[in-house]
């Protein structure tokens, strides 16, 4: 009998229990040359109706752009700063004070090098703070995240035998790749190829070309 009323008091404790809240920041893949919009998400509790944190990034082979805000804070009253080389801060508060939902507080555009290599790039958390409509302190857990930095592949070689396309490409060998095939390029309809490929250099083989008088590939990072 204890053992059932202990299992009931279990369940009702789970029950009656909520995540708490919670900050995270990516993840986000971009090629060197190219701005990738980074999207710090949250997860509310219920109570918060603002915040604030800085985002670190090192600056070697990145830069941001202006910051957005995103739907978690209901009209919110949205600011950032460049407080140093490679540290963001950004500000949203609910205005009027309003409870935030989970979503999107801030979408931050990553301006990546054209020199950049391949490599992973690390978005760090600090000084994160939160509070409710009493403007009380709540506390807030922050996940940090990062930028992946990929170089994108290029087709180096093709050739052609029997009615098959062989396709070689130029690529990372830590990623997958799809190769895409269209007809025309004034308006032309991607077919992405199902067949995932690694590198480095793999070999596409397209034996469905052979009844096509013209085709046209590309490479892609696959997603």
């Amino acid at each position: 009998m204890r053992a059932l009323l202990a299992l009931i008091f279990l369940f009702a404790g789970l029950a009656g229990s909520s995540a708490g809240p919670l900050l995270s920041v990516g993840p986000a893949t971009g090629a060197p040359g190219t701005t990738v919009n980074v999207a710090v998400n949250f997860i509310t509790d219920g109570t918060i109706t603002g915040l604030n944190f800085d985002l670190l990034f090192s600056t070697n082979y990145l830069q941001t752009g202006t910051p957005v805000a995103g739907n978690a804070i209901p009209n919110p009253f949205f600011g950032y700063n460049t407080i140093a080389p490679g540290q963001l801060r950004i500000l949203s508060i609910a205005f009027p004070t309003a409870v935030s939902s989970n979503g999107v507080v801030a979408i931050i555009p990553f301006i990546i090098a054209t020199n950049a290599p391949d490599q992973l790039e690390t978005l760090t958390f600090t000084n994160v703070a939160a509070t409710d409509a009493a403007a009380n302190n709540v506390p807030l857990p922050a996940t940090n995240g990062a930028l992946a930095i990929v170089t994108p592949p290029k087709i180096t070689g093709i050739s052609s035998a029997r009615g098959v396309i062989h396709l070689t490409l130029g690529a990372n060998a830590s990623h997958q790749y799809q190769v895409q095939a269209a007809t025309n390029l004034s308006a032309p309809q991607w077919m992405t190829f199902t067949n995932l490929l690694t590198g480095p250099n793999p070999v596409f083989d397209d034996a469905s070309a052979s009844n096509l008088p013209v085709r046209f590939y590309r490479a892609l990072i696959a997603p």
